[in-house]
């Protein structure tokens, strides 16, 4: 407990740490939480300002996160804010993995408390499981933690006791979880339960009876992990593949070649935070302990079969993230694309948490048949172990000291969270074939992100980017005003005057008229509470806001800080050579007050999608959500047709003239039975697990 509270003791404060995963996966569970705050449950898709788009990664491959947060936020009465809440859940997860791993090893070894102990510490602060949060901010992965060492020892368990109910039900409840927290250390931890199944029944006499709980264990299985399975199944319409994208096996073995041999180093924090990801000394001669311990230490019983699996499939995994020679490359190019495609370039950040598990588990169960001579031997195993204890957490003190470095300032923290600083990343299109034409990597007001459509050419009628000038401004030559520029004491940067004022609850358009189309930089604006960066030429996809010919001219600005909010510019140019004299004269501009009840599309609400229309002709409203099967539209309370628009948006028909419409994600009958299904089926086996923890603790000796 003290050493795995130590392990998160970075987290235990209210802001940013790490870098641009870790402001994602803060947007994803802020996303979810608004949502539920709202009434919304299930959450299927994205909808708050935090992922306007309709986004389904990770809520419909590994919802676990989420629904944590979901339920953490509940539990603590909806007063934390939302880097709380996403600090939380890896504090918990940590902690309970702790738990968890201590819980499998006694049940393999209930005579071996110590080691127990002590081999949980060393599972919790292998480089390879506190490496993926602290290494790369993978707060999905983190979330497997607490199941993993479950899965692996129940495993062993089915070997152990082939009659009793428990080693299949922790096992497929362990693989459900797993599933629901990260797809790819899931898939992974399936195919090895099933490969170790699949020699348990060869060799199991007789095989009705010994296939009875793998049925069950199937059909508990099932029912938990439903909802994440047949849920990425049903984002894809008939023809199209899982995994939206072909993997480009080359690049992931570059990335195994390249941290090695880094990855068998001690850590080095200024490396590559790949290398980060690894087994690590502790853990490495548990393992290797328990090689030689099966190969070659006599013993009264037979080797159990399951250690032996187990063993050979960790021999099997450290081949895939080492560059052994033939061997690696052979593997990767034998798998299935799906198989790889999950994987992705970084087979580290999902198989070493699988090794670790696999080290502990088996060095356990390795002791309970091991005939120590005497107290002497028991007690330079357990110094051993503690050693190695106190080498992993002075391995681990580096990731700690790395992050506590990126740490933000609780002020800047909460300037993340104000929306308009919401910059929505790639990340967000996961899943999806690609991303639309509209993407920019800067903040955009989703308020403005609805187009119209010709019903017949489908190009653009009418977007709210398109308004007018103000009669102010119509009436005055000087409507269009030059940026001037002065050089910053940093002689890189160049400042553009004048400063701009923003007013609360006013929303206006800054419109540029580049000097050049081929601006190449980063434009800045930056205010007390106000922080923006755009790339030019183009800050996303073709229709981006940039300077480029096709790019978005505009951007919208407005602030949610009471009173004014004064906003500095400023370019810095990154083209080879580039001055930031040179970037003079940069632009025209323009500011344009933004009147809600004038534009094509007013938007009233994202939870749901609910907006006025008014359209000069008989068109398509383009709305910024993704499309995924599920969505449903109404005009003027009619139930109209959803299709998938050419920039892969939803899109349906609205009449001439003014309407009111409104846009929800209801999802297909299978995605909803599949979630409830889950959802009753978790409910079912917690409490099942309760109860029979109760029984335990009544019938428990007294002491």
């Amino acid at each position: 407990m003290v050493g795995a509270l130590w392990l998160v003791h970075p987290y235990f404060q209210p802001r940013l740490l790490g870098a641009g995963d870790a402001l994602w996966y803060h947007h994803l569970l802020a996303d979810a939480v608004t949502q539920f705050r709202a009434g919304v449950f299930p959450v299927f898709v994205g909808q708050s300002d935090f992922s306007f788009n309709g986004a389904v990664y990770p809520l419909r491959a590994a919802p676990y996160y989420q629904y944590l947060a979901g339920l953490l936020d509940l539990m603590t009465g909806r007063t934390l804010g939302f880097f709380a809440l996403q600090h939380l859940t890896v504090i918990l997860s940590f902690v309970a993995g702790a738990f968890s791993a201590y819980a499998a090893l006694l049940w393999l070894a209930p005579a071996h408390r110590w080691t127990a102990a002590l081999l949980a510490l060393l599972y919790v602060m292998c480089p390879g499981v506190a490496g993926l949060l602290y290494a790369q901010d993978l707060y999905m992965s983190c979330m497997t933690i607490p199941w993993v060492p479950l899965a692996f020892a129940a495993m062993i368990r089915w070997f152990d006791d082939e009659t009793s109910p428990a080693p299949p039900v922790v096992l497929a409840a362990s693989l459900a979880a797993l599933w629901w927290a990260h797809s790819p250390i899931a898939l992974w931890a399936t195919l090895t339960a099933a490969a170790t199944q699949f020699i348990r029944l060869l060799f199991a006499r007789p095989l009705r009876a010994s296939f009875n709980p793998v049925a069950v264990a199937a059909a508990v299985f099932t029912a938990l992990a439903a909802y994440p399975i047949i849920s990425v199944f049903l984002l894809r319409t008939p023809g199209e593949t899982i995994v939206p994208y072909l993997m480009d096996r080359e690049s992931l073995l570059r990335e195994v070649r390249q941290v090695f041999p880094a990855s068998v180093l001690p850590l080095n924090p200024a490396a590559s935070t790949l290398t980060h990801l690894q087994l690590g000394y502790g853990l490495g001669l548990a393992l290797l302990a328990s090689v030689v311990a099966f190969a070659f230490f006599p013993r009264a019983r037979p080797r159990p079969r399951a250690l032996g699996l187990l063993l050979l499939a960790a021999a099997f995994f450290l081949v895939l993230v080492f560059p052994v020679p033939f061997a690696t490359r052979a593997l990767w190019f034998s798998f299935p694309e799906t198989l790889v495609g999950m994987t992705l370039y970084w087979p580290m950040q999902r198989l070493y948490i699988i090794i670790a598990a696999i080290s502990i588990v088996c060095a356990q169960r390795l002791l309970r048949d091991a005939t120590l001579p005497n107290s002497a031997v028991r007690t330079t195993l357990l110094a051993s172990l503690a050693l190695a204890a106190l080498w992993s957490a002075a391995e681990a003190s580096k990731l700690l000291k790395k992050t506590r470095a990126q740490a933000d300032t609780v002020s800047d923290s909460r300037r993340w969270a104000l929306t308009e600083n919401l910059a929505i990343q790639r990340h967000t299109y996961g899943l999806f074939s690609g991303r639309p034409a509209y993407f920019s990597h800067g903040v955009v007001d989703p308020r403005l992100e609805s187009r119209l459509l010709s019903p017949d050419t489908l190009r653009i009628l009418g977007s709210n980017y398109d308004l007018p000038p103000s009669p102010a401004f119509a009436a005055a030559p000087a409507a269009w005003r030059d940026f001037s520029g002065v050089i910053d004491a940093n002689p890189g940067i160049l400042n553009l005057r004048p400063a701009l004022t923003l007013r609360a609850g006013e929303r206006t358009l800054l419109t540029f008229h580049f000097a050049r189309p081929d601006t190449t930089g980063v434009l800045q604006l930056i205010g007390p509470n106000f922080y923006r960066e755009y790339v030019l030429p183009l800050s996303g996809e073709a229709l981006a806001f940039g300077s480029a010919p096709r790019a978005e001219k505009s951007i919208a600005l407005w602030t949610t800080t009471p009173g004014t909010e004064t906003i500095e510019l400023r370019f810095i140019p990154t083209a080879p050579g580039a001055t930031a004299s040179a970037a003079m004269p940069f632009a025209r501009y323009r500011v344009t007050p933004v009147d809600a009840q004038k534009l094509p599309v007013n938007v009233s609400a994202l939870i749901p999608y609910r907006a006025a229309v008014t359209a000069p002709a008989p068109a398509f409203l383009e709305t910024p959500r993704m499309f995924v099967p599920g969505y449903t539209a109404t005009v003027n309370r009619a139930a109209v047709p959803v299709r998938k628009s050419p920039a892969a948006l939803v899109m349906f028909p609205v009449p001439a003239g003014e309407s009111r419409v409104e846009l929800r994600f209801t999802g297909p009958l299978a995605l909803r039975l599949a979630f409830w299904l889950s959802f009753a089926a978790w409910l079912t086996v917690t409490g099942l697990g309760v109860r029979l923890l109760i029984r335990q603790f009544r019938a428990a000796p007294a002491r």
